[in-house]
């Protein structure tokens, strides 16, 4: 140490297994934290030798020391929002008839004329096996707007007062690369795809309600780990503003990697930051401006995923693609073009194939090193795919976590053998693409510990295995949690293993992931999270 330099440490931890997830995947037992910084990591001498007056001395007694979580693909303002609003997710609710009676309690402490908000219903786990209608939510009230939705986020329900809020009426036409729904050309409140991403227009949340969300979603987020989100997008210009304000003024302790997209009139919303480029004043405090992002196909359970090949479930059906060829290679090529990193909802492979083709007639277009686009879900792949994603040095984001909550519809709907390339974590790693991990939520469970449970084990719900060529070690699970996540902000020097000079994005684990059989994974519990070295999150002594 150099003379008159106080480089006593704020917090050592000692006695860990630390997972530090560097190159080599070297296991320690310290780590010491001055500042937002980690000063030491190694053995417990080395920590200590950074003890001094005032630092926190905590003995890990054996348990997990890891990177923080980064979620690459999650919506935190809509994670927000649905915590405020009806939870209609299997199984708490079984039938349409209990979310009736759910809207009903709901409206019976709501002014009349204020929206009820709904979500999570999953329409194949209903009682009646179908979606609900209009007509079941008139009957719930017709005092109140009321907006469904899906669990996938693709689909929603409106009852008749919504519908004439958003000027919808029985010979309103389909938009494109959407669906209203109707039943002998009468409404009947369903909307699939842009049809659905039209009506959140109307059903915006205010301000005050958005910035209750952040605090929620905050809330739970760091409560498992979550150090950094890849925010997904939702509600536009509003919920940008609301990340910076809140970012800046330490409102929320969460990292903010914020993709530039939006459920509503997104290509209109992203053509203002494709027309002022890139500029790194868009930065502020914890949140950093991500890629632009596009849509282009639906949900891997919905199902609307855009497939090659019909589904197993409907030969007469392949999916909806929300965009046509050309204007995904015009998006792709001019946020390209103006120096965004790029990525795009893709689910089925003929939307990842439109894709890949748009990113590398960009590439061509424009040659730069080094630009990770990437692709959002990129849930099925071929060996075509793989080799072109690996050449184009595309990042995938996929969901395993996916597999546990719909895995048996997966199996219903494509068939056994797309299954096997659904998610595909270890043909990324064999090919050595960085894949990072993420959660989707809320559209499933934002835990990354389940997460990587479902990496290692695949297995639905009902218990079934699934996809099991596609399973991947503890250590490999944990890197597409941490490091990869940073990888894909281009951060991997800052963030997601723990070294000197990282910041000190940290996580007390129960128990390290090595020290449990594979399938208690998802057992393991949270024990502190802490973000640029400061405790965030401690059982029973949690951040006010």
């Amino acid at each position: 140490m150099s003379e008159g330099i106080d480089m006593n440490a704020d917090i050592v931890f000692i006695n860990g297994k630390v997972h530090t997830v560097d190159k080599d995947n070297r296991i320690a037992k310290a780590v010491a934290v001055k500042g937002r910084q980690i000063i030491a990591v190694g053995e417990n001498e080395e920590a200590m030798a950074y003890v001094g007056e005032g630092t926190r001395l905590i003995d890990l007694a054996g348990k997990g020391l890891i990177p923080g979580f980064i979620d690459s693909h999650l919506h935190m303002g809509l994670l927000g929002m649905n915590t405020l609003s009806i939870d209609c997710r299997y199984p708490g609710v079984k039938s349409i008839e209990g979310i009736k009676a759910l809207i009903r309690k709901k409206a019976e402490t709501t002014p009349k004329g204020t929206w009820i908000r709904g979500w999570g219903y999953d329409h194949t786990k209903l009682a009646e096996n179908r979606h609900p209608t209009k007509y079941d939510l008139d009957d719930a009230t017709v005092d109140h707007p009321v907006i469904l939705t899906r669990t996938c986020a693709h689909i929603s329900v409106h009852n008749s007062r919504s519908l004439a809020i958003a000027g919808i009426k029985d010979d309103t036409p389909s938009p494109e690369g959407g669906v209203i729904g109707k039943t002998d050309d009468k409404l009947n409140g369903i909307m699939f795809e842009n049809a659905h991403m039209f009506m959140m227009k109307s059903a915006l949340p205010s301000k005050d309600e958005l910035r209750m969300a952040f605090k929620t979603a905050n809330k739970l987020l760091i409560s498992e780990g979550i150090t950094q989100v890849h925010d997904s997008g939702g509600f536009g210009d509003i919920q940008m503003a609301i990340m910076r304000e809140m970012s800046k003024n330490g409102e929320i302790d969460i990292k903010i990697y914020a993709m530039c997209f939006s459920f509503i009139d997104n290509l209109d919303y992203i053509n203002a930051y494709i027309e002022k480029g890139y500029s790194t004043e868009d930065d502020t405090g914890r949140l950093r401006l991500g890629p632009v992002k596009i849509m282009i196909d639906g949900s891997s359970s919905g199902p609307t995923a855009a497939t090659i090949e019909p589904y197993t479930s409907n030969p007469e059906d392949r999916g909806i693609m929300t965009m046509e060829p050309d204007r995904i290679d015009d998006y792709i090529l001019r946020a390209h073009k103006a120096g965004f990193q790029v990525t795009c909802h893709a689910v089925g492979d003929r939307a990842v194939t439109a894709i890949v083709d748009a990113i590398e007639k960009a590439m061509a277009a424009y040659p730069a090193e080094n630009r990770r686009h990437r692709i959002e879900h990129c849930a099925m792949i071929n060996s075509d795919l793989l080799a072109r994603i690996k050449k184009l040095g595309i990042v995938p984001v996929p969901q395993p976590i996916f597999l546990y909550e719909f895995g048996d519809g997966y199996i219903r709907n494509y068939g056994n053998e797309r299954v096997d390339n659904m998610f595909a974590c270890k043909s990324y790693i064999d090919n050595g693409i960085i894949a990072a991990g993420s959660s989707d939520c809320p559209i499933t469970f934002s835990s990354p510990l389940f997460g990587m449970h479902l990496a290692v084990n695949r297995v639905t719900q009902s218990g079934q295995a699934i996809s099991e060529n596609q399973k991947i070690s503890v250590s490999e699970a944990l890197r597409m949690y941490t490091y990869n996540g940073s990888y894909a902000a281009f951060e991997e020097n800052k963030k997601g293993s723990l070294e000197p000079g990282k910041a000190a994005d940290l996580v007390v684990l129960s128990q390290s992931p090595l020290d449990c059989k594979p399938e208690n994974i998802r057992d393991i519990k949270v024990e502190m999270t802490i973000i640029d070295g400061e405790i965030v999150y401690q059982p029973l002594t949690k951040k006010a």
